[in-house]
């Protein structure tokens, strides 16, 4: 700490002669007057409204551009997933952070649903959320099992996901990367084969 205040002082005192501070003596007299001189270099120094944007110069003094709001808004986003072309992306997604994703995605929908269903019933009554379904069966009846399986998965792999992390928060296990990675892998393929059978099974 001691050798980086030695080489602070050091520098601003540079500074200070070289905006052409002549100061006499020694002590914090002699630091006074070169940080005087420092505010001064350049004959600009720093503005006490110094950032202020509405009631001071904000940062001009410093090279801030006039348009840099303009250069702000075309900065690609952060992080930076896609190249220029937006086509490709500059990272892997492991199995892990997919399976992070998709149980983010699967709340969601089910939070969708829930409010489809909800609003439906609420609007039609008791009896228009299963007159819905009937209908929808009898009139596109090829598209039964696909919809059922986009229905079914969020359900069995957010209610799988579920228990993992109960297990991750009570014993701290299969937190580290092989495990976790392993267990992403598993609930994947148990969710896909658990959704098969759901959207298979006729009632």
């Amino acid at each position: 700490a001691m050798q980086h205040a030695r080489n602070s002082t050091g520098a601003l005192a540079r500074a200070a002669l070289a905006a052409g501070a002549r100061p006499t003596g020694a002590g914090p007299a002699r630091t006074d007057a070169m940080l005087a001189a420092v505010r001064g270099i350049g004959q600009v120094g720093v503005p006490e409204n110094y950032g202020q944007v509405k009631e001071g110069p904000g940062t001009k003094f410093l090279g801030t551009p006039a348009n840099h709001r303009e250069l702000l808004e075309k900065r690609p986003l952060s992080p930076d997933v896609f190249d220029i072309d937006g086509s490709s992306t500059h990272y892997k997604f492991p199995v892990v952070a997919l399976s992070s994703i998709t149980n983010r995605v699967t709340g969601c929908v089910l939070s969708g649903a829930v409010a489809f269903g909800g609003t439906l019933t609420a609007v039609g009554g008791p009896e228009a959320l299963p007159a819905f379904i009937e209908g929808f069966k009898s009139t596109v009846p090829f598209l039964v099992f696909p919809a059922k399986a986009l229905v079914g998965f969020p359900f069995v792999y957010h209610t799988l996901g579920g228990f993992r992390h109960i297990v991750w928060d009570k014993t701290t296990n299969g937190i580290d990367n092989a495990s976790a990675r392993a267990s992403s892998i598993g609930l994947f393929a148990a969710s896909g084969a658990v959704t098969a059978a759901l959207a298979s099974y006729t009632f």
